[in-house]
């Protein structure tokens, strides 16, 4: 089949004909292979039948991506919402993050009428730990009209996901696989001090690594210990010489990225571009920088020379602009080396020839770990482009001395974790819920992912209960050679007495440990007496526990083994239904718990919502905190810059390091004082009630930073408040104005409040803070660029 003058892959006809046929259709490949293709299909499918199609993406920066890509062929029959951007919110293809989409049921279900299809972009999301309950509550609770064009790197549990799906939709659901990949990978791993290799060649190296001497020993020298197969080199000068460039390096820190890209610039040893192409890309970059007003930011002198050299560095510290303009250089075949971190992997349409990991490990927030083969394939998925490249290369670097072979070859397996539900309903969520459906609020867990795959979880139980059962029912009894004795009781009771007897004779030691410290005639004559009682306790402890028949029975031993045993496996047995327990009344219990703090704090009543249950159910994220707040009169007592202040204590997350300026501000002290005991007796009530996630208390380490912003400083002023990469404060500010919007659409009626929450956004939503002025200025080419994926195949990512 031929779609835009190329030959499509049997797995997108497939998906295409699914899609020609009504259905819904889930799509798993691998990244690179071409999945957008089909979602790009539906949507001018659904344009020229005159229907509505709403494409949803994981990140803003792949809507965004995805928007002016749309928009550019499509005109104003395109839209995105987001909860930075609005624009043309009623267009017949409507971009937006999965969130808003599932704001959008809970809200205003009735704009979804018109709507015949809806695409997830890296559906696989739905496992994630944080967000993923977004893709189970969307896939639940939509119109039973909408059709699902669900796109996804490869999910090795795919028909049981899909199983669960159709379970909760009404449309045929059509299941399309694709395991190999357009371009094949080569993996590699680079060896820090002795070269390139493979898998094989870890423990050998290891050993060599371990007999090294710390000092006086340059490692790269020694080629006498080298096993064979090792490829001697330095990695970027290898892959220049072998024509293996452009590079995505990934780096899991920030730090890393911006010194790797500094150390490759000025070591004068790579020389990436031409004289001719170092002119172009320094052209387009300044042409870029001028489009997007930040010519004037500091940081883009030191860019520019690394620009110059074709080498960058992308990640989410950066100026949201900045980054921008690295991503269309890197589109243009340019950039030849780009550091970065691995959001770079998430959707956006970047490929490269090689993908090289500056680790296997990286911190999650918690500790150091190592990558999951999930996130290793997706990042790698990157090298490779198809149309251009026969094979794409991947290269991992170790460090032999610490890195073990199982962990390593489990980073880098082809055998991808499952996914698994996330399921967890917020309070705003449980409210729209609790209002539609009252106390039958619990059955709608069974429609869970959670649910579908718990089932399997307690059959699995269930036949380790019955194996366990059977093993113990094999077990010899204890059998009691006294007549009319049974000698499981008897053997029970003889242990249950020792073990009392035990306990007792501690306490009694103790006791007598205790009477040594006692001085004086009168206290020895004392402790005498007490000795003597003690002892006396003791002996007839001893004595009553010789009564018992087992005790001088010379079967004692053996009974003993066999009641221990069946014991043993009693436990095994108990532990696995206390497991099921938990399994089957975790997530009930948890919604119970929450509307048990709803109802306390006057939210609901008789399965109604009460006025502050209706706010909060039109607030997503922060709820509570936010409506308390509210109702209690924060907003109307407080400024526009007192309001800002506020606002981002309450979004920050914690920070432990880094510098901040104080707020010295006594009013403002005072009001996040108070703010913070409300949200403390929420906190407490959430422990009462045995919640097991409490909402978070006030970060009020952004409010100095806030309120200069706030009352009208320049951007590069920000850094004299806090020690915090350009693109924190942008992100951090951009989420304060959405929380804002979302609160002005929750009072919409309360003219003077909302009047207030308007001059609020104004006041933040400025520069480069304005995500609205980005997209539109993006827009605007100030050149044409070079297309460096030839095929519209690869447009998936």
């Amino acid at each position: 089949m031929l779609y835009k003058g190329l030959e499509l892959d049997q797995f997108q006809e497939e998906a295409i004909a699914a899609i020609n046929d009504d259905h819904s259709v889930i799509v798993t490949a691998p990244t690179g292979a071409g999945k957008t293709v089909i979602a790009e299909y539906a949507v001018e499918k659904c344009l020229q039948t005159n229907k509505r199609v709403i494409y949803t993406a994981p990140i803003k920066a792949l809507s965004n991506q995805k928007y002016r890509d749309f928009q550019s062929e499509y005109g104003d029959k395109i839209g995105i919402v987001t909860g930075d951007v609005v624009l043309n919110p009623y267009a017949q293809v409507l971009l937006m993050t999965t969130e808003i989409f599932r704001n959008t049921i809970f809200d205003d279900i009735e704009r979804l009428q018109d709507v015949s299809y809806v695409i997830f972009d890296e559906i696989h999301y739905i496992n994630d730990i944080e967000r993923g309950t977004v893709w189970e509550e969307s896939i639940i609770f939509a119109p039973q009209h909408i059709k699902f064009v669900s796109l996804s790197a490869t999910i090795p549990n795919i028909n049981s996901f899909a199983e669960w799906m159709q379970s909760v939709r009404e449309i045929d659901i059509k299941v399309v696989e694709e395991l190999e990949r357009p371009v094949p990978l080569e993996h590699h791993l680079y060896f820090s001090g002795f070269g390139i290799g493979k898998l094989g060649h870890l423990n050998d190296l290891r050993q060599t690594a371990k007999r090294q001497k710390r000092k006086d020993e340059n490692r790269r020298d020694d080629t006498s210990k080298k096993p064979k197969g090792i490829i001697n080199t330095e990695l970027i000068p290898y892959l220049t010489k072998q024509n293996r460039l452009p590079c995505l390096y990934f780096c899991f820190s920030r730090k890393r990225c911006e010194g790797n890209a500094h150390y490759y610039a000025s070591s004068g040893q790579h020389e990436l571009l031409d004289t001719e192409k170092q002119e172009q890309i320094l052209e387009k970059f300044d042409a870029l920088c001028i489009q997007f007003d930040i010519v004037e930011e500091q940081v883009i002198t030191d860019f520019r020379q690394l620009i110059s050299c074709g080498i960058a560095y992308h990640h989410a510290g950066m100026l949201p602009t900045l980054k921008e303009v690295v991503e269309r250089l890197f589109t243009s075949g340019l950039i030849q080396l780009l550091f970065t971190t691995e959001t770079f992997a998430v959707g956006i349409n970047m490929p490269a020839c090689t993908v090289v990991f500056d680790s296997l490990e990286k911190f999650d927030g918690v500790s150091f770990r190592y990558l999951e083969a999930r996130e290793y394939h997706q990042m790698a998925g990157r090298a490779g482009r198809r149309g251009i490249d026969t094979v794409g290369y991947v290269y991992a670097q170790v460090n032999p001395k610490y890195a073990t072979h199982d962990d390593v070859s489990k980073a880098i397996s082809n055998t991808i974790e499952p996914i698994t539900s996330q399921f967890n309903l917020s309070y705003s969520s449980i409210l729209n819920l609790y209002e539609k459906y009252g106390d039958e609020i619990y059955d709608v867990y069974t429609m869970s992912l959670s649910n579908h795959q718990n089932y399997k979880r307690l059959s699995d139980l269930n036949k380790q209960i019955a194996f366990l059962d059977e093993k113990r029912e094999a077990l010899p009894l204890p059998t009691c050679i006294h007549d009319n004795i049974e000698g499981m009781k008897q053997i029970e009771s003889y242990h249950r007495h020792k073990h009392k007897n035990q306990k007792n004779l501690e306490r009694l030691q103790l006791e007598l440990a205790s009477l040594k410290s006692l001085r004086g005639r009168s206290k020895k004559n004392e402790q005498k007496k007490r000795t003597v009682l003690i002892h006396d306790k003791m002996q007839s402890l001893h004595a009553e526990l010789a009564k018992n028949l087992c005790h001088e029975c010379y079967e004692r031993k053996q009974c003993t083994n066999r009641y221990q045993a069946i014991r043993k496996q009693e436990q095994r047995i108990q532990n696995l239904k206390q497991k099921q327990t938990s399994i089957e009344n975790y997530q009930q219990g948890q919604i119970a718990a929450r509307l048990n703090v709803l109802e306390t704090l006057g939210y609901i009543e008789s399965q109604t919502l009460l006025p502050r249950g209706n706010t909060a159910s039109h607030i997503y994220g922060y709820e509570l905190q936010l409506t308390q707040l509210l109702f209690n009169g924060f907003f109307e007592r407080l400024t526009e810059d007192e309001i800002n202040c506020l606002m981002v204590a309450i979004v920050s997350e914690p920070r432990k390091d880094g510098y901040f300026k104080r707020l010295k501000n006594k009013r403002l002290l005072s009001v996040l004082g108070a703010a913070w005991s409300e949200i403390l007796d929420i906190q407490e009530l959430e422990s009462k009630l045995k919640v097991s996630e409490f909402v978070p208390l006030l970060e009020p380490r952004l409010c100095s930073a806030m309120l200069a912003w706030s009352r009208g400083c320049e951007f590069d002023k920000l850094t004299d408040y806090a020690a915090l990469d350009p693109g924190d404060f942008v992100r951090t500010f951009r989420l304060v104005i959405d929380q804002l919007r979302q609160i002005r659409r929750a009072m919409a009626g309360h003219t003077a409040l909302t009047d207030k929450l308007n001059s609020c956004i104004d006041k933040i939503n400025r520069d480069v803070v304005d995500a609205e002025r980005q997209l539109r200025i993006g827009q605007e080419e100030p050149f044409e660029e070079e297309d460096n994926t030839v095929n519209i195949n690869d447009s998936s990512g």
